[in-house]
């Protein structure tokens, strides 16, 4: 089991809204793993916070199943968003999905939509994940321009191609990664964020070494950041683990 040195998170939402649309599963043991989530409800979609909640919900109430697994963790989120689509009203509710599972050797993470999970590096961020976004399908297409797709990515990035709803299947991304491949001066620091918090980190991706070193001050300073120009919720759940 690794032991948990420190933990940073923040969940707000927009400034002209009450209520955030975002969700999350702060840092949780379950037998020899630790394992959390975020989920970011689809805001084009009625019921778009209730997504996220009963996707949480599904990690949640899968870690209280006697085995836990990621696959698991998206049929159970798939089912509950399914049960939540036969109000009418909520009939194309949405939601992303991100969970990560530290085992004893691995780094597993399941993800469908636009949050993103890192981990750290020499002070740097490492993103592990890969946008489900109309700009990052055609950006992998390499048929056109990066310069051509940037100048229209802030509408590109908005259109999701892929997440949990009702009328799609659950076109998840499993990663499985070695922890010896992450760690970082003998210890394991894993980021999750919501895209109105990374969009204010990819601006300008650098804190100082002592911030970088600690998810709660990197948390407290991001906070401090995106608090001075916010245009959407924003999530973010940082760890760092004590390697055995």
């Amino acid at each position: 089991m690794y032991k948990i040195l420190d933990t940073g998170c923040f969940s707000y939402p927009a400034p002209n809204k009450e209520h955030t649309e975002d969700a999350l599963l702060l840092p949780t043991y379950n037998n020899n793993d630790i394992i959390f989530a975020i989920a970011d409800g689809v805001g084009s979609s009625n019921g778009a916070n209730q997504a996220s909640e009963q996707a949480i919900k599904a990690v949640s109430d899968t870690l209280k199943q006697e085995f836990f697994t990621i696959q698991n963790c998206f049929d159970r989120a798939k089912s509950y968003i399914n049960i939540l689509s036969e109000n009418k009203e909520l009939k194309d509710t949405a939601t992303t999905l991100t969970v990560m599972q530290v085992t004893d050797s691995n780094l597993i993470i399941g993800h469908i939509g636009d949050c993103r999970a890192y981990y750290k590096k020499d002070n740097k961020l490492i993103k592990i994940t890969k946008d489900h976004t109309r700009y990052q399908q055609l950006l992998d297409s390499g048929e056109h321009s990066i310069q051509k797709l940037r100048s229209h990515k802030s509408r590109l990035t908005s259109v999701l191609t892929h997440a949990l709803s009702y009328n799609a299947d659950a076109d998840y991304d499993m990663t499985i990664l070695p922890l010896s491949e992450i760690i970082d001066l003998n210890k394991i620091t894993l980021i999750l964020m919501s895209d109105g918090a990374y969009h204010h980190w990819d601006k300008r991706p650098k804190f100082s070494n002592a911030t970088m070193s600690s998810p709660s001050a990197f948390s407290n300073s991001l906070r401090k950041r995106i608090q001075k120009d916010a245009s959407d919720d924003y999530t973010f759940i940082g760890v760092t683990l004590q390697v055995k």
